[in-house]
């Protein structure tokens, strides 16, 4: 079981998160920079305004102050007595740092009070004063600006992010995506040799790798079908040759039989060297398709139809059809009757089952006994019913798995994948 871990698994992720957050950093810096550059000139202009407006309230006498009190009430200023004060200590920066710069310009013993509830600004020059002074505060917007900012700064450094690590991971992608190709049987079409330097050297190399493989599958297989076809020829005419024999029947049948098997194994080639190339997916009705299928079987092979209609998928009939008779030669040769044979829809595509009643395989060779040669038991054959299956399965971008059933016997699985 893996352990679960809070670092990401995918390289794609990893590189998003590290420089989406080294960018998020250096933008919280420069903002945070910026702020001081900002806040130390407002500052300064508020202790200076605050200061004359002081400065002014102080010589100022009675009969003058109520003379200039429209003038003062145009600018949004009001003279009115102490015990009007309200409010708590200001917590803007900005605030706090006008107020120590007006202690230091003469009026040390000056207070500054914010009254949120009434929106009014109270500054007063001692706390001996029977007069304060009133100001307004400013409105608010809807989205504090701060607020906005830093949203501002996460977003754009997401998207950088996103755009640089995209850069990167593509080429990878494509790679990917060229392996998944090549593995399923594809003609690999090479990837787009563009991009930066480092990236197109990459593409023509991983391209000729492909183009080089592709041409040794070919020769392989063109040997391999020569091999194959030149020798079924003299078999013919050596079986044909020994039926006509002068000999004992029991000897002529052993011949004939050995002639036979030599010409099944050949055959196996054959298929191998073919399988999941040839034949295009033609979209068939599966459910109908397999209940045919099995109604071409011997005695022994029960198809259980699906509780529910089983879609139309893209399909080699000829193809997938070499792999369900593997399958069930396979469970006929090694294992016991009756072969189960049903299907089911699954929230990915189509789960396919084919069920002896045999004694099964042991668990550590069901993943190696489907490798091309291998043989689990004896019934003939060179181990080449079971790669084929592979081969074709993986043309469909599906998955074959073999597992032992709970009940005995052996279980493969075949798992077709619904188009999207």
């Amino acid at each position: 079981m893996k352990k679960s871990r809070l670092w990401p698994d995918t390289l794609f992720t990893r590189m998003f998160l590290i420089i989406a957050g080294l960018l998020l950093l250096s933008q919280l810096a420069v903002y945070w920079f910026f702020n001081i550059y900002q806040a130390n000139p407002q500052a300064e202009r508020l202790a200076q305004n605050w200061a004359q407006i002081l400065t002014l309230s102080e010589t100022l006498s009675s009969a003058q102050r109520r003379a200039t009190a429209s003038e003062l009430m145009h600018q949004g200023l009001r003279i009115v007595p102490a015990g009007a004060l309200r409010g708590h200590k200001p917590r803007m920066p900005v605030l706090a740092n006008a107020l120590q710069l007006l202690h230091r310009m003469g009026w040390p013993q000056a207070q500054l009070r914010m009254d949120g509830r009434r929106q009014v600004l109270w500054l007063q020059a001692r706390p001996d004063a029977t007069l304060v002074l009133a100001m307004p505060m400013p409105h608010s917007p809807g989205l504090p600006l701060p607020w906005f900012k830093l949203a501002a700064i996460l977003l754009l450094s997401w998207l950088g992010a996103y755009l640089a690590v995209r850069q990167v991971t593509r080429p990878l992608t494509r790679l990917m995506q060229g392996v998944a190709r090549l593995r399923g049987g594809d003609t690999p079409a090479g990837l787009p040799e563009a991009g930066p330097a480092d990236l197109r050297r990459l593409a023509e190399r991983f391209n000729q790798t492909l183009r080089d493989l592709h041409r040794l599958w070919k020769e392989r297989e063109m040997v391999l079908v020569g091999v194959s076809h030149d020798l079924r020829t003299p078999l013919t005419r050596m079986r044909l040759s020994a039926e006509f024999l002068p000999a004992e029947e029991e000897a002529r049948g052993e011949i004939i039989a050995n002639i036979q098997e030599m010409d099944k194994v050949i055959h196996q080639f054959l298929d191998y060297a073919r399988s999941g190339e040839q034949e295009p997916l033609v979209t068939t009705d599966l459910g109908l398709w397999l209940k045919r299928f099995i109604l071409r079987q011997q005695a022994g092979v029960v198809w259980h139809p699906p509780a529910a209609d089983l879609p139309k998928l893209p399909i080699q009939e000829v193809g997938l059809a070499r792999a369900l008779q593997n399958l069930i030669d396979n469970a006929q040769s090694h294992g016991a009757a009756p072969i189960d044979v049903s299907a089911e829809l699954m929230a990915d595509g189509v789960l396919i089952r084919i069920r002896d009643h045999g004694p099964g395989i042991a668990e550590t060779e069901l993943e190696t006994v489907r490798a091309p040669f291998a043989q689990a038991g004896k019934g003939g054959g060179v181990g080449l019913g079971l790669a084929i299956v592979e081969r074709i399965v993986a043309y469909h971008h599906g998955r074959f798995i073999l597992v032992n059933a709970s009940g005995g016997g052996l279980e493969a699985r075949i798992i077709l994948p619904q188009p999207r």
